[in-house]
């Protein structure tokens, strides 16, 4: 065994005095107790109540290790925790710590990246240095490892993810192209394109999904360019489609109309079909920029108004417009529900409308009554607090609150009267 994996392993080599940890927990006495544990041992610690208190934490300090609650007072752990890598790219190592002490939670904590789980009932100081020991060396490992596959894709010429030029290859096509415009004293053009829905996915599906539907994205790109034109990623979820020849406006126009209806498509993650569309901003040499550079930041510019027109900022920007689970969301479906009237039995089929997409997702009605329902996913997939439902053929939407979600069940409260 690698000797860095074999220390990461047991935590060896690791010292703790001076370290930081955060303490995520909605019970003020839960905290301090925990604080005043590692302080025995010199750790500092840093502390928050909620999502957001965290974020603040965060954006000023990232701490050693995290030491996360599943259950906090208006959110779920593991959504948050989903929240917190898309904001923070050199996120800490994340230890959950739950009052629910089921195999079930514990294999859902590692399967969904968290470094370690431990129960909170009887949690002796060994128990916590160890775990944070053994976080901080796998994190510091696998940053290591990151860093060196980083520097090799630096070196590749094509992103292994799309197949397009690199980022450090269209810098260098694109310097190139430049400096042959000037001689010659003609103009290029740059079409920037990016795949709006790219970080709600990640929010909402997670990282391998949304990473799916832009190698999608991506491959109907590459089946629209032209013999002359070249394009490489630039960023997450951005392109840069390069046009050195045929920069007529005519030209221009005709690239931009058929991107437009080429990448506008339906696209599947499990049960859900959500509706995938560009934004595209169009930069012309010696119009909107003299040097490539000043190009890309108008493009930028570009993109990011058209995001602002489209409403909301993307999921992972705007972090207070995403709603937050259930706590209870994981807490089994034997829990009673609390309703006002009787539900009754029945089979119906119907499907979801997340509202901000025009995205349906196949469900079946287990059971309703007047103020809601259960009912049943084709597969496990995570949904938003409020969306629209309509049950049977002839039925009519109806906006609903998610009140638990468990596996592929989820209990519903109907928002609005029906129809």
């Amino acid at each position: 065994m690698n000797i860095a994996y074999q220390q990461a392993a047991n935590g060896s080599g690791i010292v703790l005095d001076g370290r930081s940890v955060c303490i995520v927990d909605d019970d003020n006495l839960y905290r301090q107790h925990l604080s005043a544990l590692l302080g025995q041992v010199h750790i500092r610690t840093l502390e928050a109540s909620d999502g957001r208190s965290l974020v603040s934490v965060l954006d000023k300090e990232m701490p050693d290790c995290i030491l996360l609650d599943y259950n906090l007072d208006s959110e779920n752990g593991f959504r948050l925790h989903e929240q917190l890598k898309l904001r923070f790219p050199d996120l800490a190592p994340v230890i959950m710590l739950s009052a629910d002490e089921s195999q079930r939670t514990a294999i859902k904590a590692f399967r969904m990246g968290l470094y370690d789980f431990l129960p909170k009932r009887n949690l002796r100081i060994e128990e916590i240095t160890v775990a944070i020991s053994k976080s901080i060396a796998r994190h510091d490992v696998e940053s290591s490892r990151d860093e060196e596959v980083s520097a090799l894709r630096r070196k590749a010429r094509f992103d292994d993810l799309t197949g397009m030029y690199s980022r450090d290859e269209l810098d260098k096509k694109l310097e190139l192209v430049s400096a042959a415009a000037k001689r010659k004293n003609t103009v290029f053009a740059i079409l920037a394109i990016r795949l709006a829905e790219y970080r709600k996915i990640c929010t909402n599906f997670g990282v391998a999904d949304a990473d799916k539907a832009l190698r999608d994205f991506a491959g109907r790109i590459r089946a629209n360019i032209r013999e002359d034109d070249f394009c490489g990623r630039h960023d997450d979820n951005t392109f840069y489609y390069v046009m050195d020849r045929n920069t007529s406006e005519a030209g221009l126009r005709e690239r931009v109309e058929r991107f437009a209806e080429q990448l506008t498509f339906s696209h599947h993650i499990k049960s859900a079909e959500l509706k995938m569309s560009p934004m595209i901003a169009l930069a012309a040499s010696g119009t909107n920029g003299e040097s490539p550079q000043q190009m890309v930041q108008y493009l930028s510019g570009e993109l990011d108004a058209q995001q602002d027109a489209r409403g909301p900022g993307e999921a992972a920007e705007n972090w207070s417009s995403l709603p937050g689970a259930d706590p209870k969301a994981d807490g089994g479906a034997d829990e009673k529900e609390r309703r006002n009237s009787l539900r009754m039995r029945t089979l119906q089929p119907a499907f979801i409308a997340l509202e901000e997409w025009s995205s349906k997702i196949s469900c079946t009605v287990r059971n309703t009554s007047d103020g809601g329902a259960r009912i049943r996913l084709e597969r496990p997939l995570a949904l938003p607090e409020y969306f629209l439902i309509k049950i049977t053929v002839s039925g009519s939407f109806r906006r609903v609150r998610k009140c638990w979600h468990v596996n592929d069940e989820i209990g519903i409260e109907f928002c609005d009267e029906a129809k």
